[in-house]
């Protein structure tokens, strides 16, 4: 492509992406001969050159931002007398090193001849002696060359397919390495599989150094164009690539792949630099119109015999293909060229400077070389990080619109010290974020990018040890210290397969006279080799462990991060969420440890849904029960056994894993939330540390050790390690939107919702209170849903709880004055090093009284850390102090005494405070340690066709009295009650797909909730009540008659009706008054949307007392479900407690036992789950019912001391 600096990147993020230097040398690090190490040091800088005294290809490494000793670190030289395996880099804002070990695998080449006095990585594409030297054009690749390459690809390939020591050993490597090796020795190269290519290609873009984009790199959709022969082929591949890639705006990454370099005569090209790119046209006063950065393609393209209709800043070059070395062929593919007119968000008068921009950056001039082959043609894109085009927009040597923005702005533009020009260049870099975003078309800003990066950095140091990163282009053109990737040292070197830079098509004849040096190169890549062999470190030798987590809460991530502490005591680790990892990694990795919960009845958490859906269809398929065959696993599971399906999550991804071909070091732990799940954590942790260092072989694997490892885990919270300010600058510091707040703290994409009303549902003298509040969506898309999906309330405590916590708390600070929390890190000795830096828990500076209010969980009992932490600032001068600590220290030690301590008071953050007055609690602490308030979910009572624009709840007040005859009150559905008309609320919608209506209208629809229960249901009957008023065709029989008795209500309808029967099971106490949706139903009834409703009331003295369990088992009901369910196909829907789900599930069973034994009806009810025709929403263990509680509590506690038991037994044997 075009030597300009500022071309367009065809990946997210990076200025002018994936373009890396030609350089022909091997990446194998297998064969290859010594050379000896040089090192001189220019001040701090100093740059790393290997040299031989044979002739050769000559190589180099640089290390940028690296002082002496540290460079020292990673290289063998006579005068240090020791070796060195690895490369440490520092993050020079979080202090955290980084071992890269991957380089010691790769070329060991900087892509410019740097030496020992100068380096030159700076130059976008060096040329003369700063040039490394190439193969002239018309030369292809040596025999031998090809064959090392080949070599080197093939064990990469098959090392990801099943990554073990033997892996470049198995049957099927050996037998494709013999046909490539014979291809090659017939004909001098070979062809790639379509699987070969797909992988060379992902692979290649994550080898890029110049691009900042690269997490995507495992989603390239490949384009297989190597059988095409023709520029009219090649047309119609690059269209299909085009439509793919833009989608309608949301850009999708794609290369296509043309026919391979044979004879280097006849070679496939693209001439244009990118599928779309802006002409520019000379003036007779030496200006131009258009982008200068294309003047000499534009004239290329005028040689050719295009003709321009007309002469603009925006006009577009053809497109120009060349296939098999013929004449190239000029094709106008304007039409598909999709534009952003650019606009500013408040100054009006942007349009007016008539700017825009295409939507996809594709670049198409660079060379993908791949195992030994090349290929000219491999046209590829992805999408705009903002800056690229704010930059060529702005850039004196492009379009230059930063003067004339200035001047509309009304800024000085006298003296650059005014800074007129950094001010201008920010708005143009929103107007085009601003501009992309309004039309709906993909593209990045530079902090998103560099925050993905340095994920994508961290996953790549974890998974494969090192990434290959060119600090200078890596870091954005604007704001670059703002950016987390400047403070990042990294690590510049190359990495076979890759996109190389390759001469321009028209300027291949003046470079014909360039003598063949192949021989020099192959020798360099010789001493390449040799070097490499020499790094191999005890890094590089430390397995690799990756802890993943699943939560809605918060507290598997907490579990997990301990895990990763105990963990990095002999292991190279790695911690994060499941939704931010791809599951594809995992045949790469070593050990694997999973911490999760389950949501509801036996789901995956929200953020583990894609991952653990992805391994379950592959393990389905009997050709992936050998994929994990390299990785040893274990997995702990959260749950309650208050639920049917206790850690049924947990216990699915342990299964998987086994099904997948992975080998248990340690079987699946169980931590319930009813009784010693802190102690059964701690437990499982210890062990599967010590099973992991067996399984390993590390030395650390015994009892003393995994002891003392666990007592060296740094503490959470210490009161030197944390610190409060609050200064003018934290009062001054921009505010966020409390909605975009609690986005950014839950890690959603939150919205605003505006109450509408809020009703009482029960009647007059209820004992309890059930409200409907309906709220305003504005017809926000966030806020989009179906019937059956949940909405996310975040809620605030109350205030008089709050005020109660600050007056108890011994602050020096006042309660609404914003804080920042700020946390002090710990030196390479682990001793802390006076150097602060934000907490950066909470997503802005936070008062006190804001924090409790919507941030923090002040209302759940204290953790047992948390009061372990406490009990460091307990006033040991305080009346009483001596035996509250004894007690306090009984309770942090999370056993038997704190379970029955904490179901008997379920005490505040108010009332432990008043329990335990000795205890002087900091800000410091509450802030940086007590649990956050999470969401609360629930079930959506409204059908958005029926009621546009809103979305309705039906929520039970809660209030319940502890052992201790407090009442306490539901965070969220107290607050609710308590909002009037107009307020606003946060929230977001989480889908709940397992539990939305059949695709075929014409099945059965049995539902069955009691109490609140009926909450989606009334959505389900809300849905089929609009489509009967869209469904003109159901119509009721002319003499159709009512029939209702006491607990029973039927309509007759007619045969015509296009939807199968929807029949509702409801329970309540009393009929007249907890009735909630009576009128509602008998409407429903009325219009056919319910074809019939069974009422079961328990302490009705009107009616029998019946439960819907006992309504589904009536005779004059069973029959009629049977066949419903049986024949029919029809599907269940339970809605309610977790108690009654479980009794109602037996009560269908039941009645299938009538027709079938019981073991069959038992399977056939497994296999409705199965189908997804039996589906669930159920809730746990609510403290209204204590009897229920402790019924729940102490059955879970008998299992959790039978389970103790046996585990000492088996340790004392």
């Amino acid at each position: 492509m075009d030597a300009e600096p500022g071309e367009d990147c065809p990946f997210e993020g990076g200025e002018s992406g994936d373009q890396v230097p030609d350089v022909e040398a091997s990446s194998s690090a297998s064969q290859g001969t010594a050379g000896r190490l040089k090192l001189a040091q220019l001040g701090k800088a100093t740059s790393v050159q290997v040299e031989t005294s044979a002739p050769g290809r000559g190589f180099m490494s640089r290390a940028r931002s690296m002082d002496a000793t540290a460079v020292a670190e990673e290289v063998e030289a006579p005068m240090f007398g020791k070796r060195k395996e690895f490369i440490r880099l520092k993050n020079l804002l979080t202090g955290h090193d980084a071992v890269d070990t991957l380089h010691q695998s790769g070329i060991m080449v900087c892509p410019v001849a740097c030496t020992s006095q100068r380096c030159v990585g700076s130059l976008m594409l060096p040329s003369g002696g700063e040039q490394t030297p190439k193969r002239p054009h018309g030369v292809v690749r040596p025999r031998e060359e090809v064959e090392e390459h080949a070599r080197d690809f093939l064990n990469q390939y098959y090392g990801s397919l099943k990554r073990h020591a033997n892996a470049k050993d198995t049957a099927a490597h050996e037998k494709r390495l013999t046909q490539v090796l014979l291809e090659i020795e017939e004909k001098g190269t070979y062809d790639l599989t379509e699987k070969e290519l797909a992988f060379g290609a992902k692979t290649a873009w994550r080898n890029a150094p110049r691009c900042i984009g690269r997490i995507q790199w495992n989603r390239l959709q490949l384009f297989d164009c190597r059988h095409v022969t023709t520029a009219s082929e090649m047309l119609d591949a690059i269209k299909r690539h085009i439509e793919y890639g833009t989608n309608g705006g949301n850009i999708r990454s794609a290369i296509t792949v043309f026919p391979q370099r044979l004879d280097g005569q006849s070679d496939f090209r693209v001439w244009s630099p990118q599928f779309f790119k802006y002409a520019a046209f000379k003036q007779e006063d030496g200006s131009v119109i258009g982008d200068p950065s294309s003047l000499e393609f534009t004239e290329v393209c005028k040689n050719l015999g295009w003709k321009p209709e007309k002469e603009g800043p925006f006009v577009c070059l053809p497109l120009i293909i060349q296939a098999r070395g013929q004449p190239p062929e000029v094709f106008d593919i304007s039409d598909m060229n999709w534009e952003v007119d650019i606009t500013h968000p408040t100054y009006e008068w942007f349009a007016e400077l008539g700017l825009k921009w295409y939507c996809v950056p594709a670049v198409t001039n660079l060379l993908f070389d791949c195992g030994g082959i090349e290929f000219p043609a491999a046209p590829f894109n992805g999408w705009y990080m903002g800056t690229e085009i704010g930059r060529d927009l702005c850039d004196e040597s492009r379009y230059n619109i930063l003067p004339e923005v200035a001047r509309r702005m009304g800024l000085d533009t006298r003296s650059p010290s005014s800074l007129w020009k950094d001010k201008a260049l920010v708005e143009v870099n929103l107007a085009v974020l601003n501009s992309f975003q309004k039309k709906n078309v993909t593209i990045s800003d530079h902090h998103s990018a560099s925050e993905s990066f340095m994920k994508h950095l961290e996953k790549e140091y974890a998974t494969r040890g090192g990434c290959p990163t060119d600090w200078v282009w890596v870091n954005p053109p604007m704001s670059a210290s703002t950016t987390p990737v400047y403070h990042q040292e990294m690590l510049m070197y190359q990495l076979r397969p890759s996109y190389e830079y390759q001469e321009d098509p028209w300027r291949i004849e003046a470079h014909r006279k360039l003598g063949d040096r192949k021989d020099r190169f192959r020798h360099f890549a010789r001493v390449v080799q040799a070097f490499n062999r020499m790094f191999k470190t005890s890094m590089s030798r430390r397995v690799k462990a990756v802890i993943l987590y699943a939560t809605e809460t918060g507290r598997s991530a907490t579990y997990a991060k301990k895990v990763g502490e105990l963990f990095s005591n002999s292991f190279n680790f790695q911690v994060t969420c499941m939704d931010e990892y791809n599951p594809m990694e995992l045949e790469h990795e070593q050990l694997v440890v999973i911490v999760t919960s389950t949501f509801g009845n036996g789901e995956p958490p929200e953020n583990g849904i894609e991952f653990f859906q992805t391994l379950n269809e592959m393990a389905k398929d009997e050709e992936h029960s050998q994929w994990l065959t390299n990785i040893k696993f274990s997995v702990f599971g959260l749950g309650s056994r208050a639920y049917p399906h206790f850690c049924a999550f947990g216990k699915e991804m342990d299964r998987v894993l086994k099904q997948l071909g992975g080998e248990r070091v340690l079987d699946v732990g169980e931590g319930d939330e009813l009784c010693g799940q802190e102690e059964s954590f701690q437990e499982w942790m210890k062990k599967c540390y010590l099973m992991a260092c067996q399984a390993y072989h590390i030395a650390d694997g015994d009892k003393t050790l995994a002891d003392k490892a666990l007592q060296a885990i740094p503490p959470a919270w210490e009161e030197k390690m944390f610190r409060i300010k609050e200064d003018s600058e934290v009062a001054a510091a921009p505010k966020l939107s409390l909605t975009e707040a609690l986005g950014g703290l839950h890690h959603k994409k939150t919205a605003i919702a505006t109450i509408k009303s809020v009703k009482e549902l029960q009647a007059v003298g209820a004992t309890r209170s059930t409200i409907l509040v309906e709220f305003e969506t504005n017809k926000q898309a966030l806020l989009n849903y179906n019937p059956g999906d949940h909405l996310a309330v975040c809620p605030a405590n109350d205030t008089d709880l709050v005020n109660a916590v600050i007056s108890k708390l011994a602050l020096k600070v006042d309660a609404d004055v914003p804080l920042l929390v700020e946390v002090q890190q710990r030196g390479e000795d682990g001793n802390y090093n006076n150097k602060w830096m934000e907490s950066g828990r909470f997503p802005q500076k936070v008062s006190m009284r804001t924090a409790l209010t919507h941030y923090l969980d002040i209302t759940s009992p204290a953790t047992p850390q948390f009061i372990a932490l406490a009990i460091k600032l307990l006033d040991n001068d305080a009346e009483g102090a001596s035996k509250q600590k004894e007690r306090l220290e009984e309770l942090a030690k999370g056993s038997d005494g704190y379970e029955d301590w904490k179901f008997g008071r379920f005490s505040t953050l108010a009332e432990f405070l008043d329990e335990f007055p000795a205890l002087r609690v900091t800000a410091s602490i509450i802030l940086s340690q007590l649990p956050l308030l999470q969401p609360r979910f629930y079930s959506i009572s409204s059908c958005p066709k029926l009621n546009p624009g809103e979305v309705h709840l039906t929520v039970a007040v809660v209030t319940y009295s502890t052992k201790a005859d407090v009442t306490h009150h539901g965070v969220c559905s107290t607050w609710l009650s308590k909002l009037t008309a107009g307020e606003q609320i946060t929230c977001f919608v989480r889908k709940a797909v397992s539990f939305h209506l059949p695709d075929d209208f014409l099945v059965p629809v049995i539902m069955v909730g009691p109490g609140t229960g009926i909450a989606p249901f009334r959505s389900f009957w809300q849905h089929r009540r609009h489509l009967l008023n869209v469904q003109h065709s159901v119509k009721l029989a002319p003499d159709e008659k009512r029939r209702q008795s006491e607990s029973t209500v039927v309509v007759s309808r007619s045969d015509e009706s296009l939807f199968g029967k929807m029949k509702l099971f409801f329970g309540c106490r009393h009929d007249k008054i907890d009735n909630i949706y009576k009128q509602e139903i008998n409407e429903s009834l009325l219009e056919g949307a319910l074809s019939k409703v069974c009422y079961s009331f328990s302490r009705d003295p009107n009616h029998p007392k019946q439960y819907v369990q006992s309504r589904i088992e009536d005779s004059k009901e069973a029959e009629q479900l049977i066949t419903d369910i049986c024949e029919n196909n029809g599907h269940i829907y339970v809605c309610g407690d977790v108690s009654m789900a479980d009794r109602v599930c037996r009560a269908f069973e039941n009645i299938l036992m009538t027709v079938m034994s019981t073991e069959e009806a038992r399977a056939y009810i497994t296999q409705m789950k199965h189908e997804g025709r039996y589906h669930e929403d159920i809730f746990g263990v609510t403290l209204k019912t204590q009897e229920v509680t402790d019924g729940k509590r102490a059955h879970a506690k008998k299992l959790w001391e039978m389970t103790a038991k046996r585990r000492r037994s088996i340790a004392v044997s």
